[in-house]
């Protein structure tokens, strides 16, 4: 796995794209927490949600948190095995948060009437800033990411953990009225054109892909 790692950075092609990719995607990561600080301070709308009205709020932050960041760690494991393989999640993961960007400024919302605050400890510590944030709403970051590992694996029995997780993930967000229904199923949609963007215009995953196992 190193021998690939220090192998691909001595393409020049490789180390100049990669390095590219970690500034613009902290960039995004950057002005997507200063836009979550925004969001909390202006007025959105809320919407009638025939499913949340039907299902009782329950605090399940505890199941969501485990099954979202030890799916995730799985994800970037299984991607850092190969070093295109890293960066095109890299990207993909920048162009998903783009979206969030996007999506989050233009369609401002309030949260749920009965919403139950997700406790989790990493957005907390990072994006929140200490904050509480209530109106990170649409799309869901947590069911969209998951979804995101979904489209990007090629190993079945990965995939099938991937899109396992993103729907357990997903009836949580909403059993615990943290998220719309709305947000929820819009996820796996920006999750995929988040993929689509990317695998269409890298040249190099396809390569990549055919070696895969």
């Amino acid at each position: 796995m190193l021998y690939n790692w220090k192998t691909a950075f001595l393409d020049k092609h490789f180390r100049s794209r990669f390095i590219i990719s970690i500034i613009l995607v902290s960039f995004i990561l950057t002005g997507f927490a200063a836009l979550l600080a925004y969001i909390e301070t202006r007025q959105g709308h809320t919407f009638y949600d025939p499913i949340l009205n039907f299902i009782k709020p329950r605090d399940v932050s505890d199941f969501i948190f485990f099954v979202t960041y030890l799916t995730a760690l799985v994800g970037l494991i299984y991607a850092f095995i190969s070093p295109y393989r890293f960066l095109h999640l890299m990207q993909m993961y920048g162009s998903l948060t783009l979206l969030r960007v996007i999506t989050l400024f233009f369609v401002p919302l309030d949260p749920p009437m009965a919403i139950i605050p997700l406790r989790d400890a990493f957005l907390t510590h990072t994006f929140y800033a200490g904050n509480e944030n209530l109106k990170d709403l649409f799309f869901s970051g947590h069911a969209a990411t998951l979804f995101l590992f979904y489209f990007f694996a090629t190993n079945k029995p990965l995939k099938w953990l991937f899109l396992l997780s993103a729907i357990a993930v997903s009836i949580g967000v909403v059993v615990q009225h943290v998220h719309y229904s709305y947000d929820v199923l819009a996820a796996p949609i920006f999750a995929f054109i988040a993929y689509r963007v990317i695998t269409k215009f890298s040249k190099h995953y396809y390569s990549e892909v055919s070696r895969e196992v």
